[in-house]
Order: C-alpha cells, then sequence, then structure tokens
C-alpha cells in the first residue's frame, strides 16, 4: 500500500515536469505509466490534428493511438534539439496519415492550371479573410473538401497558427515550398466559393 501511494504522489510530481524530464525517466525505467502522462498532456491536440486529414472518428482514435505506440517504442531517438515532442508527435502522425490516405478511394476538389492562373491573387489571398457569414460557411465546406493533406496545412497554418518553419518540419518540406501550396490552395478554395455564390 505505501510503495503504491509513493507511486502515486511521483506521477503526480512528474505531471509538472517538462516533456524532457519524463522522455529521460521513460528511457531510464521504461515506465509506460510515466509516459501516459505525455499521452495526457497530448492526446487531444494530436487527435485534432489527425482529424484535420481523416474524417471518420474511428480512424481517427486508431491512427492516434498507433502514433503514441510509434513514439513510445522510437522514444530514443527523439532529438529535442531537432523539434519539440509535440512537433515530432506530428511528425509521426503525419506518416501514418499519409500511408491511410493511399488507401482510401476519395474525390477532393481540384482546380486545373489554367482557372488557377486566371484568379487574380489579391482575390484569392482574400478568402481566408472574411467577416461575412455565407461566405464563412462555404469556406468551411470548401476546406473539408479539400484533400487531407491541404486541409491540414490550411487548419495547421491560418487556424492553429503554426509557423511554415514548424509544418515544414512535420511534413519533411520545405518551408517555402509549403508557401507556394498555400498560394494555391486559398486560389482552389476562391474558385469553389465563387462557383458555390453563382450556384454551380
Amino acid at each position: 500500500m505505501y510503495n503504491r501511494i509513493c507511486r502515486i504522489c511521483k506521477c503526480m510530481e512528474k505531471q509538472s515536469d517538462t516533456d524532457q524530464q519524463i522522455i529521460d525517466w521513460v528511457l531510464r525505467h521504461g515506465h509506460q505509466t510515466d509516459f501516459a502522462l505525455l499521452v495526457d498532456r497530448y492526446g487531444a491536440r494530436l487527435f485534432a490534428f489527425v482529424a484535420t486529414m481523416v474524417s471518420c472518428r474511428e480512424d481517427v482514435e486508431e491512427l492516434a493511438q498507433d502514433c503514441f505506440v510509434r513514439a513510445y517504442r522510437q522514444l530514443a531517438q527523439y532529438d529535442a534539439r531537432r523539434s519539440s515532442f509535440y512537433t515530432w508527435l506530428r511528425c509521426i502522425a503525419y506518416r501514418l496519415c499519409l500511408d491511410y490516405i493511399k488507401r482510401q478511394p476519395e474525390v477532393w476538389i481540384e482546380t486545373g492550371e489554367q482557372t488557377m492562373k486566371a484568379i487574380p491573387d489579391d482575390e484569392a489571398d482574400s478568402v481566408m479573410d472574411t467577416d461575412d457569414d455565407r461566405r464563412i460557411t462555404l469556406l468551411t465546406e470548401a476546406i473539408r473538401r479539400l484533400p487531407p493533406t491541404e486541409r491540414m496545412l490550411v487548419q495547421q497554418h491560418y487556424f492553429e497558427q503554426q509557423p511554415l518553419a514548424v509544418i515544414a518540419i512535420v511534413t519533411d518540406t520545405d518551408a517555402g515550398t509549403l508557401a507556394t501550396r498555400l498560394h494555391r490552395i486559398r486560389k482552389k478554395l476562391y474558385q469553389y466559393i465563387i462557383q458555390k455564390e453563382h450556384g454551380r
């Protein structure tokens, strides 16, 4: 009984520890219950991240769980000098989601190259900055219909306010490439909204 109380007290103390302190403790002692502190700390955020690419709740839960299992097994590979622990988790989750997406035969909104060039940059850029309720509804609908990786990029950059440099680590992509993709995505969203507004 005494040992159990001591264990509970130690867990409560570790709840205020930094990620690195918890990771060092897990690597030294191998206790899954200590790793559970990191699951509690980041579980909801990771679930939300996966949900930006995967629509089925059951699959989101499974992928998030798989991510934590993989993170636990690969914990010794984590390098705090490269990224935060949460960013590293998202790297793992992103790759798991890509594998999942490849198996899903879904159709997403696409825009031809000529149409892209015809959309003025300033009009496309304004699509993410609107107070019009109708446009916000259409924008939400359009974002949901984006390919999963594009939907994640919009969600992380515009709604989670994640810097492109951080998203670049998660996706293993150059930040400049991501900026170009976002520009194209804004044009795609703009075209979708305009078509809906004109009843097409």
